[in-house]
């Protein structure tokens, strides 16, 4: 995991929480300023200062449309969708962002052009596609809930490798720099610099 300016910046944008609210809002239905003033108890100008920052991060769009009686009036949508995780430990701090992109040709992906392309009805065309969300949402939580499992081990076995590393260092400066060196291609380079990082506090003076 990295910290990047990118994923830096989207930290800085999303800590606020009118924008979080912003945004939770436009997840419903576009609005315009005026209408998100009164849903959030906020000033236009705070508003406006607000969309300038999400739109300038690439999260929301704003497009122009005509009323029949009236000044045309702007509109503000999402404009772009991903997942932002967070991965805290004793010597490691980073981000992973996701982007949905194009879908690879997979089961689930076949599955799901059928049935968009189906000449079902309409309300029979609906339900098959409701029960398919339902399995994909079955398995995407079966996933995130392996992916965690796969985390805490991931973090115990760290932990444990850096125990031991941190006994070899006080018992030898050569044996640890020769194992380190060893099984340096395994490791991410974040874990590598804490071992590196040990070793420096124990032999400095």
């Amino acid at each position: 995991m990295v910290l990047n300016n990118e994923m830096g910046k989207l930290l800085d944008v999303l800590g606020n929480e009118t924008r979080r609210r912003i945004l939770l809002l436009l997840t419903k239905r576009p609005y315009f300023v005026s209408e998100l003033s009164q849903e959030l108890g906020v000033g236009q100008k705070a508003v406006l200062e607000h969309l300038r920052i999400l739109e300038r991060a690439g999260l929301i769009e704003g497009r122009v449309e005509k009323i029949p009686r009236g000044r045309p009036r702007k509109y503000y949508t999402i404009k772009r969708g991903f997942r932002l995780e967070v991965l805290l430990t004793p010597y490691l701090f980073g981000t992973e962002m996701y982007e949905p992109k194009t879908p690879r040709k997979t089961v689930e992906y076949e599955q799901a052009k059928e049935l968009i392309k189906s000449q079902e009805p309409v309300e029979t065309k609906i339900r098959g596609l409701a029960e398919f969300l339902r399995e994909i949402e079955e398995k995407i939580s079966e996933h995130m809930r392996a992916k965690q499992e796969l985390e805490e081990v991931r973090l115990l076995t760290e932990a444990y490798i850096e125990n031991l590393m941190r006994r070899v260092a006080q018992e030898s400066e050569k044996e640890f720099d020769e194992l380190l060196k060893e099984i340096e291609p395994f490791l991410p380079k974040e874990f590598i610099n804490e071992l590196k990082r040990i070793k420096k506090e124990l032999y400095t003076v």
